[in-house]
């Protein structure tokens, strides 16, 4: 058998840390993250983060049909996840700008965002190099049967040297 089955990923655990864009980051995947981010708590373990590149990408031809060159531009990554808990940090990104006694008009706010998953001894943290903005996506349905579910997804923003996140590891990952 060719490959490596260590280099498989199954992460059995993750978080998602909400900061604003002034927070401090961990210096290491092993410092835990300081009192300005917030935890989203409980995600949606089967929806994952599922990460979405989007970019134009036109062929440019000669005479004959020949493909001479291909150009890319707009390039755009989202990453999306699943709350399940109803706290401060999931209300600041579902509903931004609203209080606990006024819902207003969402607008998206800049926040710096740190994706986590865990396996075992084994951590990967990304974290916005920049910022990103959250949004919800599809319907929020509240019911006696099922968990309250909200899809949120992140636009991430790149750094004017196009850095989109800074990766924290522990060895092997």
């Amino acid at each position: 058998m060719a490959g490596d089955p260590t280099n498989a990923s199954l992460w059995t655990d993750a978080d998602v840390y909400v900061g604003p864009l002034t927070a401090t980051n961990p210096l290491t995947v092993d410092d835990p993250f300081p009192a300005e981010w917030g935890l989203v708590g409980l995600l949606n373990g089967d929806e994952g983060f599922t990460e979405s590149r989007d970019e134009d990408v036109n062929d440019h031809y000669a005479w004959g049909g020949i493909l001479v060159r291909t150009s890319r531009a707009h390039f755009k990554l989202t990453k999306t996840f699943v709350a399940l808990e109803d706290n401060a940090t999931t209300r600041s990104l579902i509903w931004p700008g609203s209080t606990d006694t006024q819902i207003i008009v969402p607008k998206p706010e800049r926040v710096k965002l740190a994706f986590e998953t865990r396996e075992g001894d084994t951590v990967k943290r990304l974290i916005t190099a920049q910022y990103a903005e959250v949004t919800v996506d599809g319907d929020i349905t509240e019911n006696e049967t099922d968990l309250t579910a909200v899809t949120l997804v992140a636009t991430i923003f790149p750094t004017a040297g196009k850095v989109l996140f800074d990766r924290q590891f522990t060895a092997g990952t």
